[in-house]
């Protein structure tokens, strides 16, 4: 019975990164992300891992393997949080996150700033945001903002330490 939740969990884990690459590949901000050795796949794969950390999340629906299209914006909005709330808490505690983890903040706020002002993104035919989305944009918006005042403290640390010579 684990075996086959865990079986189940992987293929869900997958169709989800799947869909969230091509959700994500839509947007022209998102794309000008993806100069380095991290690609858009590894990423979509880090985020579903994330998404799936703590169980399968009741937010999302059950994902089938026939369903070949994008996710919805909401969707994507709520797999896009849930893994950087769990980026924040790791690197507030452990400091350091790899270049994949780092590109999954960026793309989170991106993709929040887009979905506030359409106009900024590519979404043009975006549909309005329900007050649950709203709540997910700022809170990322938040989580962008904390995380750059932690490392802006860090590198003044850090260069106070260093600086004598």
């Amino acid at each position: 019975m684990t075996l086959r939740r865990s079986l189940g969990q992987q293929w869900s884990k997958s169709i989800l990164a799947h869909r969230l690459a091509l959700t994500l590949r839509s947007s022209d901000k998102v794309q000008q992300l993806f100069g380095g050795a991290t690609s858009l796949a590894t990423v979509t794969n880090t985020i579903s891992a994330l998404v799936f950390a703590e169980g399968e999340p009741v937010w999302l629906p059950p994902m089938d393997s026939s369903e070949q299209t994008a996710l919805e914006q909401e969707l994507a909005l709520h797999c896009l949080f849930a893994a950087s709330r769990l980026l924040f808490v790791k690197e507030i505690e452990q400091g350091e996150l790899g270049q994949s983890e780092h590109l999954v903040l960026t793309i989170s706020y991106q993709w929040s700033q887009s979905l506030i002002n359409p106009s900024a993104g590519s979404q043009n035919n975006a549909a309005p945001l329900d007050d649950d989305a709203k709540q997910l944009c700022q809170l990322l918006q938040t989580i962008n903002t904390q995380l750059e005042k932690v490392r802006s403290e860090k590198r003044q640390s850090s260069r106070n330490m260093g600086g004598h010579g």
